[in-house]
């Protein structure tokens, strides 16, 4: 009779070790914005921005300055995100026809034991792959946000009570959550109430790059004022930081801050004011003053959304981990790219993968504060077009290698001597335009020769 009650008692410790190590894996919230610039954080330098809230989740942990997303849109940079894999590579455009047989973050995590959830804006596949189980995927709610809010509730309140009942519901076991909330994209329209808020700002022009001082030219052109306007657009962003602020609450209060990775970044830079009538994705816009609205900064950084100029693709990467990840830290040395987004979780989640099948890195050590995250292969831009513009980055150059006329001249910039792109060096420097131009040109020769996409998908 001992023999099995020996059995059971060694059953019963290996299934208490089994569970004690499945909740050591660390909890993991990734918070995206849309089309919210490098400094439109009070953190990254804005002027006037109100985001307290994401300035003590970066106190409470590691901002990063040389982040740089995967697209200059919305898709290519989730893309990027969920499978280490550039968005160029896919034949159809994402958005289109999803991921195909890639492997994602989600998938990898949920073999590994971890409830899965993803609420908010969805891009990265047809409506009808919008279901729970994709991607391995447990809950989806991409519809998040999309019912009528509250006159006092920002637009993304609801995304975020989803997601923090997920948590509850999760608490007891390791989950990775998506929370990606749709400000700031158009149609930037907070509530009054939060507008109120930033009654008494008056814009001091001279407080912002000369980047910046583009799109206040813009808006005035177009009969705007830019301190109305900027408002608007500052009120967006606190009704963001303030759900942010609920959730990073609630963490507190289940006992889970210390247990759980949170990220925070933005999908691409900010939008820029359309002179032509149109907003930022090319839609016809109303005969209204909407999209004089985004005022989105990019820092002292130069383009923005659409582009592959330094405003475009370099935003915000903020890491907290307690005890793991070091507070009150910047690192700007350390350059990092969404498509490590995959490789690093599974770094730290103990998920074995074969990093050559993926296009990024490997970039705990940065993450940890362990050392600088240097680069062994280049970041590379590139539209789902055939015979579209391309950019590339490895150490501290960057090309710009256009394809048409209209898209500007061959440019090479020193990065970390000029990141406000400002002196092209292609002239003094041939033999590294070459270099560059060959690695672009090899890159190009493995993508599709013919993509697949939907005209309007490219918000």
């Amino acid at each position: 009779m001992k023999t099995p009650t020996l059995l059971l008692t060694l059953c019963a410790l290996l299934f208490q070790i089994g569970t004690a190590a499945a909740q050591q894996k660390p909890n993991i919230i990734f918070l995206l914005a849309d089309d919210s610039g490098f400094a439109d954080f009070g953190c990254y330098g804005h002027p006037y921005a109100r985001t307290p809230n994401i300035d003590k989740l970066a106190a409470g942990g590691t901002r990063f300055t040389q982040f740089y997303a995967t697209g200059a849109t919305c898709c290519p940079t989730r893309t990027g995100l969920m499978t280490s894999k550039w968005p160029a590579s896919y034949p159809t455009y994402p958005a289109d026809g999803g991921f195909a047989d890639r492997v994602t973050i989600t998938e990898l995590l949920h073999k590994q034991g971890y409830a899965t959830g993803h609420f908010g804006k969805w891009h990265i596949g047809p409506e009808d792959q919008n279901k729970p189980g994709t991607y391995g995927i447990d809950v989806i709610s991409a519809a998040a946000g999309a019912a009528k809010k509250a006159n006092t509730a920002g637009r993304d309140a609801p995304i975020y009570d989803e997601a923090i009942r997920f948590i509850e519901q999760n608490k007891g076991k390791p989950f990775y959550l998506n929370v990606w909330g749709h400000v700031s994209h158009h149609k930037v329209d907070p509530p009054q109430s939060y507008i109120d808020k930033f009654k008494d700002v008056i814009v001091d022009e001279s407080k912002f790059s000369a980047a910046m001082q583009e799109k206040f030219a813009a808006c005035k052109a177009l009969g705007g004022n830019v301190s109305e306007h900027m408002r608007v657009y500052l009120a967006d962003i606190l009704s963001l930081d303030e759900d942010i602020g609920r959730l990073l609450k609630r963490l507190d209060e289940l006992g889970l801050s210390e247990k759980t990775i949170v990220v925070f970044s933005t999908d691409q830079g900010s939008a820029p004011i359309r002179t032509d009538g149109k907003k930022g994705g090319g839609q016809a816009e109303p005969a209204d003053n909407a999209r004089l609205h985004a005022m989105g900064y990019n820092g002292i950084y130069r383009g923005g959304k659409h582009g592959m100029e330094e405003g475009g693709v370099r935003v915000p990467w903020i890491v907290r981990w307690p005890g793991h990840v070091p507070a009150m830290r910047v690192d700007e040395k350390s350059v990092i790219s969404g498509a490590d987004f995959l490789p690093t979780l599974c770094a730290l989640t103990g998920v074995k993968i074969n990093l050559s099948d993926f296009d990024g890195e490997e970039a705990s050590a940065a993450w940890l504060g362990k050392g600088e995250h240097v680069r062994t292969k280049p970041l590379l831009w590139k539209t789902s077009s055939p015979g579209s513009d391309a950019a590339i980055r490895d150490a501290q150059w960057k090309l710009m290698k256009p394809t048409r006329k209209k898209s500007g001249e061959l440019a090479l910039y020193d990065i970390i001597a000029d990141p406000t792109e400002t002196t092209n060096l292609a002239d003094k420097h041939p033999d590294v335009v070459k270099k560059l131009s060959a690695k672009v040109e090899a890159w190009i020769a493995t993508l599709p020769k013919e993509y697949v996409k939907s005209k309007d998908k490219d918000e």
